[in-house]
């Protein structure tokens, strides 16, 4: 890690005799300002930058309403459900922010829309933005005063048994803010059905086909997270902030009993009933100070524990397994940021270290002591800016990557590049190129020394030897903007080496072991357009995605391709008060390893009502249909083939209703809101 030390202090000094810049451009050359579903849009080397107008301030009721109304190519906003998600999943995850910093859903419906001044969309963030980040949305609001706001949403699913709420309130006077907030969750799902056919492949070289039909599944599930926060921030930007927080995650009974059909005319039941409890507290501190009119220096730290209490339990006609799992682990993520606006280009440089030590005790029919410690240490560096008519941002990072667990060691140091590239074609069409290289981690369940009973004829089985793979994805894009079309055509390939992919192999006593081995490669192309369309400006809006995957799977002993097209299709209508928003898509259809699932066709309807300080929603999820279809997944291995489809009649013309109710005075408050559930730890390494 000294070299990656020596490299972020080397640039550092070699930037230093640069003349700042005081006026902030993140671009020199910018494509000229239009006007997009009534927002002001101006074209920028990592994305754009929106300015809200007046109508979309007013009729918003919260931020989710303001950033759906806004033209935010390939971003999905749901308001009824309050997430912001990338319109492909392959995109990586959408992180919103606000004034730069990370939101949470209650920053986010305490957000008064009047407040925004600008929104930033940067669809090619650079390597200051964390690991699977492919777009950021960063919300710019305008100066300090006092006030307070109050706010309280609750959603509800009668059929689906299924209710959530969120209450909070800011308080803020001069330069100090407190905040409260409390949400909650429950659900009781008991509407789903499944059937499974599989084929064994015995020693004797003849199939068992086993149909297991379980029509009884019962999950029940409650949440509760409380947090508190104190922030301070002056007017020259310097802040603080510190926020205490506790989640309790709470499932006791995920029950299911699957009645079994043997092809040599067996009969038999199985039963599985797990239950889980998790208690995370977690603090964070956060500072941020500005250096001069073009510098500034962020660090921030988090601590954060998770107390596990899970237990698993296996009944079938001739055998029982059980065990209980007493877990705890312990986490420490900090980071340290440097940001200077330079001409001809800005420079950001930093250092993140990250400390994780996992204890869980396995008691009953397996006993076992897991204690996994792990380490990263990740120093980078990256410049933006022009030259000529192409935008670039050019990043390097080195990581090193430290995992141990009994006798098993990784210890490896990774060269992590990013290169983005933007050349605008004309006034309104645009060519952008991204290479994004990086490790990708196995899942801690993954690593476990655990065996566990998953049925009569199966079992899984962890695999501690498994090791961080390279994952490289490049993206090609084209894109033509006028006020009312925005249209893009989108390559993206991505090659996984020597990945952790499923391994299945047969025992002794025809029993079948799943577990994971370093695989050849997972790649996958895809080719994407993206069509958005203003019918009326500000009033009806219309947007088209469709794709077609190709992805490769080559594990230690098969080979799988897949081939697949997608699309889903929205309209939204703003009528004054009234928001009517439907969208409906054909099912995902991915593989990956040996799994082929299929997300089946599905519809969405709601509309919304704002008067005043209080907006209702109704919404209704796939329409006329009665025991919807909601999945479909083949294991293709050649040992144990299977396909597996499941049916929910929760999700099936469930009609729900959601009230906001939000009150505020004098509130205006450019403050640091900061997503500390981004920042939890939930990965606790328990065998499931």
């Amino acid at each position: 890690m000294k070299s990656s030390l020596i490299f972020v202090l080397f640039t550092l000094w070699a930037t230093t005799g640069l003349k700042a810049q005081t006026d902030f451009p993140n671009d020199s050359v910018q494509l000229e300002e239009v006007v997009i579903k009534g927002a002001r849009v101006v074209n920028r080397t990592d994305g754009k930058l929106i300015f809200p107008s007046e109508e979309m301030t007013k009729s918003a009721s919260s931020g989710y309403t303001l950033l759906k109304m806004l033209p935010l190519p390939n971003v999905k906003v749901d308001d009824i459900n309050e997430t912001v998600s990338a319109a492909n999943s392959l995109m990586g995850n959408v992180q919103v922010r606000i004034n730069d910093v990370e939101a949470t859903t209650a920053d986010m419906q305490s957000l008064q829309p009047k407040e925004v001044e600008k929104v930033e969309l940067i669809d090619r963030p650079g390597v200051r933005y964390g690991e699977n980040v492919g777009i950021v949305i960063n919300i710019i609001t305008r100066k300090v005063t006092s006030g307070y706001v109050v706010g309280a949403s609750g959603t509800l699913v009668p059929k689906a048994d299924m209710v959530k709420g969120n209450a909070y309130t800011k308080n803020n006077s001069g330069n100090n803010e407190l905040s409260l907030n409390y949400s909650g969750y429950y659900r009781h799902s008991n509407g789903m059905n499944e059937v499974e056919h599989t084929e064994y492949l015995m020693a004797d070289n003849k199939y068992c086909k086993v149909e297991r039909n379980t029509n009884d599944i019962i999950n029940r599930n409650t949440m509760h997270d409380v947090q508190a926060r104190y922030s301070w921030i002056n007017a020259d930007g310097s802040a603080f902030l510190t926020t205490l927080s506790t989640s309790i995650d709470n499932n006791p009974r995920d029950f299911r009993k699957t009645d079994v059909a043997y092809s040599d005319g067996r009969n038999t039941s199985e039963t599985i009933d797990n239950s889980e409890k998790t208690i995370s507290p977690l603090l964070d501190l956060y500072f941020k100070t500005q250096l001069g009119k073009s510098q500034s220096l962020i660090a921030n730290a988090t601590g954060s524990y998770t107390h596990t209490d899970y237990a698993y339990l296996f009944i079938s006609d001739d055998k029982s397994f059980g065990y209980n799992t007493l877990g705890k682990t312990w986490s420490l993520k900090s980071e340290a940021m440097y940001e200077n606006r330079m001409k001809p280009f800005t420079l950001s440089a930093g250092l993140r270290y990250a400390q994780k030590y996992i204890d869980n005790h396995y008691s009953g029919d397996a006993t076992l002591v897991s204690q996994i410690h792990s380490s990263n240490i990740y120093a980078f560096s990256q410049i933006q800016g022009s030259l000529w008519k192409i935008g670039y941002m050019v990043g390097l990072g080195l990581s090193r990557e430290y995992y141990r667990q009994g006798e098993t060691i990784y210890d490896r140091v990774w060269l992590r590049p990013k290169l983005n590239l933007s050349l605008p074609l004309s006034q309104c069409i645009r060519l952008n190129y991204t290479l994004t290289s990086a490790p990708a981690s196995s899942k801690l369940q993954n690593m476990s020394g655990m065996s566990i009973i998953t049925n009569d004829m199966e079992y899984s089985e962890g695999n501690p030897e498994l090791i961080m793979a390279r994952r490289d994805d490049h993206t090609l894009t084209l894109s033509h903007q006028s006020p009312r079309l925005y249209t893009q055509l989108m390559t993206f390939f991505r090659h996984n080496a020597h990945p952790a992919m499923q391994h299945v192999y047969r025992t002794e006593d025809d029993r079948f072991v799943k577990t994971f081995l370093e695989g050849r490669r997972i790649d996958l192309l895809m080719l994407q357009s993206y069509t958005n369309y203003d019918i009326i400006p500000q009033h009806l809006n219309a947007y088209i995605s469709a794709e077609m995957l190709n992805i490769w799977n080559d594990g230690q002993d098969y080979s799988h391709r897949l081939t697949s097209f997608n699309f889903n299709i929205g309209l939204t209508a703003w009528l004054g008060n009234w928001t009517i928003m439907a969208t409906m898509d054909n099912g995902y259809h991915f593989m990956e390893n040996e799994y082929e699932s299929r997300n089946i066709f599905s519809d969405f309807v709601s509309v919304s009502y704002k008067y005043k300080n209080i907006t209702a929603g109704l919404f209704c999820q796939n329409l006329f249909r009665h025991n919807a279809k909601i999945e479909e997944v083949e294991n293709h291995n050649r040992l144990a083939h299977k396909l597996l489809i499941a049916h929910n009649h929760n999700t099936s013309s469930a009609i729900g209703i959601k009230l906001t109710w939000k009150l505020s005075k004098g509130r205006n408050f450019k403050g640091i809101d900061r997503d500390t559930n981004s920042l939890k730890d939930t990965e606790t390494g328990v065998a499931k």
